[in-house]
């Protein structure tokens, strides 16, 4: 019989389980963004990150490489010198960034268990930031041609009007 009564309480007490909110990310999500990340847009090209707890780095073929402090305040990342914040929305494999400028950005994670770099490399006349573009070009004409762009000539790029001219074709189509 009291098997009986014991069920209903039971069952109230894993129905009011199921309903419970998930529990708070107590670190504002820095561990969600910590790791190597890639992003391709039209309107930058294509570029990578290597976030760490302090630093975002992030190198592409238009700027090149920089290194800015962050911190996470609730759900939004933050600059410490920009002007720039931006909500962060967590999808896992994807980030995407909703920046207080108007633009939205969608940064992958790297599916690959070791990424072929550690960190950006600073130095450019070091080997192993020659090793870092060699691997970063390839990635890139791979971006590119899964946006519909085609690179014929993987020199082409190097050239510094060939993104503008990528770009110009694929605006064309």
């Amino acid at each position: 019989m009291r098997s009986i009564l014991y069920f209903p309480a039971f069952f109230i007490f894993i129905v009011s389980a199921c309903n419970a909110p998930n529990p708070k990310n107590t670190d504002g999500s820095k561990k969600s963004m910590t790791g190597k990340w890639h992003r391709f847009s039209t309107a930058n090209g294509y570029s990578e990150f290597d976030i760490d707890s302090q630093y975002v780095v992030f190198y592409n073929q238009k700027v090149g490489r920089f290194k800015l402090p962050y911190k996470i305040e609730n759900d939004s990342l933050k600059y410490l010198t920009k002007e720039y914040k931006a909500k962060i929305t967590n999808y896992g494999d994807s980030v995407v960034l909703d920046g207080n400028d108007g633009t939205q950005a969608v940064l992958y994670r790297f599916k690959e268990p070791d990424i072929p770099f550690k960190t950006i490399p600073e130095e450019k006349d070091s080997s192993s930031f020659a090793l870092y573009i060699a691997d970063f070009d390839k990635r890139l004409i791979g971006a590119f041609e899964k946006a519909g762009i085609k690179i014929s000539n993987a020199m082409e790029k190097r050239d510094g009007s060939a993104y503008e001219d990528l770009l110009k074709k694929k605006a064309l189509k």
